[in-house]
């Protein structure tokens, strides 16, 4: 009699437990913090063409994403956040995931959710383990999300990273022209800055440098440089440029003819504006490629450098 008083006792422990505390409704919620920008963030958060790049699943209709057997369905995207229902198992939850700035340079995403529907008392149980693992799942789409946008390659489309100053004594030529250089002003100036420093004792330490701007409509501000390994006087028409060694340089590798650098220079500048960094000095490119050599643009490597406080 004593041992069903005591497993009777026992149920009924069980029973108040979970009435008092397991959640009257399943509920997930989730957060983790991602080193993007709120901008990058809303681009591949707040539209289906952004959803569509980084899903870890698969797309199954507009709008309808499965991930595991969980099934996602995405009801509307505001500014800020997506609002979807997502379904597994018996379990359908409404609810959202939002983003906000976070600490300097990243930004925090959270995915709230509930199932208003399943609320009966003797499904407190099975629903609270079925929930934890839908939550672990949501946790592995939210991870997958960070891996996504903390690779630049996807959010700007090349690899951007940070380097340091070492080539630090420039000779450089500065010249105006009314339309956009061709490659063969661009290497006869590299030849003479070659001959300059050669004249001098001094040699090329790394690859030669161009930076092009556009002042207006019939001018075109264009400086080449040559990283040499010495000071020297610098002849007419050129100077010596000193930079700091080990200051900071943002960096991309760009493969591709001109177009591609540009675009490659655009999205730096998209990049600096997300992450709030400043430039004190004009950007510049290594031309890693002979461009007169190589005629298939598609070959060309350039190393784009952007300086940085």
């Amino acid at each position: 009699m004593k041992k069903i008083f005591f497993i009777v006792l026992t149920v009924i422990i069980i029973i108040a437990a979970a009435y008092i505390l397991l959640p009257e409704k399943p509920v997930i919620a989730q957060d983790l913090s991602i080193d993007t920008s709120d901008v990058i963030a809303g681009k591949f958060l707040t539209t289906e063409s952004g959803w569509d790049k980084w899903w870890p699943g698969t797309k199954t209709g507009d709008r309808q994403y499965n991930f595991k057997g969980t099934k996602i369905s995405i009801d509307k995207m505001t500014n800020s956040s997506t609002y979807l229902k997502l379904k597994k198992d018996n379990l359908t939850f409404d609810g959202e995931i939002s983003y906000f700035a976070d600490a300097e340079g990243s930004a925090k995403f959270k995915w709230d959710a509930v199932d208003k529907n399943n609320t009966q008392f003797f499904s407190r149980i099975t629903n609270y383990f079925k929930t934890k693992d839908t939550e672990k799942l949501v946790g592995e789409i939210l991870l997958s999300l960070k891996h996504f946008l903390e690779d630049e390659r996807n959010a700007y489309g090349y690899r951007i990273y940070l380097n340091h100053a070492k080539d630090t004594v420039l000779l450089v030529s500065a010249n105006t022209y009314p339309i956009y250089p061709s490659l063969q002003v661009i290497y006869n100036t590299v030849t003479t800055l070659q001959q300059q420093a050669g004249s001098q004792g001094a040699k090329q330490t790394n690859f030669p440098m161009l930076n092009v701007t556009q002042t207006d409509e019939h001018e075109y501000q264009v400086n080449v440089a040559l990283p040499i390994n010495k000071t020297i006087t610098p002849f007419q028409k050129t100077s010596i440029n000193n930079i700091p060694k080990g200051g900071n340089l943002l960096v991309a590798d760009v493969r591709g003819g001109q177009n591609t650098v540009n675009n490659a220079l655009a999205q730096m500048k998209i990049y600096m504006k997300d992450h709030r960094l400043i430039s004190p000095a004009m950007p510049f490119q290594s031309l890693v490629t002979n461009r007169l050599a190589q005629k298939d643009t598609s070959k060309w490597i350039t190393k784009i450098y952007y300086p940085i406080l």
